[in-house]
């Protein structure tokens, strides 16, 4: 028989619902009625991206929780071989993705004089730099379909402010890069 659990843990997703709850009571204003089907388009695409975006910050969150009460069962060990024994809670990074900037918070993994670990971001396939893999994607496919000032353009109405001109350039030369060892490691 499969055990109860009894611990009071509140919904994680409660901001999330509340959050399109409130969106479903503004269509149904009486105010909203007035508007025509663009502004209501404009107002539903906004308020929906931020619904998107307080959905993926709240699975994250419960992630960093269920990563602080339920350490890996396996000792963990660093790129350079050696043993991470000591664990700290409460390290965070910024994440820009297709909904918006969310923070991931994560447990590292420490030993003294080695790097800090973090298991979450592995487990996350978090990149490198603070831009999500679909904004790099995006970035790439807007770039390739004209300037990047118009794909910048194109994401900001996809996404909101979330990229700059600059940054979009180096996030498709990186992606370019990629492409060449991908074919060299092929060959």
């Amino acid at each position: 028989m499969e055990r109860y659990d009894t611990n009071d843990v509140p919904d994680p997703f409660a901001c999330s619902m509340e959050a399109a709850k409130s969106l479903a009571v503004r269509l149904s204003a009486p105010e909203t009625a007035d508007l025509d089907h663009a502004a209501v388009e404009r107002l539903i695409e906004t308020e929906g991206r931020e619904i998107l975006r307080r959905f993926f910050q709240d699975h994250l969150d419960l992630r960093a929780l269920r990563e602080e009460h339920d350490p890996p069962s396996q000792t963990v060990v660093g790129a350079d071989g050696a043993v991470r024994p000591h664990r700290e809670i409460g390290h965070a990074r910024q994440l820009t993705c297709l909904f918006g900037k969310v923070t991931v918070t994560r447990c590292a993994w420490r030993s003294r004089g080695r790097g800090n670990v973090h298991p979450a971001d592995a487990a996350l396939s978090l990149p490198r730099g603070r831009h999500s893999h679909g904004i790099k994607r995006l970035a790439v496919r807007e770039a390739v379909r004209g300037s990047f000032t118009q794909a910048v353009a194109a994401i900001t109405d996809r996404c909101g402010r979330v990229l700059g001109k600059r940054r979009a350039e180096s996030l498709v030369v990186q992606a370019a890069r990629d492409i060449d060892a991908f074919y060299r490691e092929k060959i």
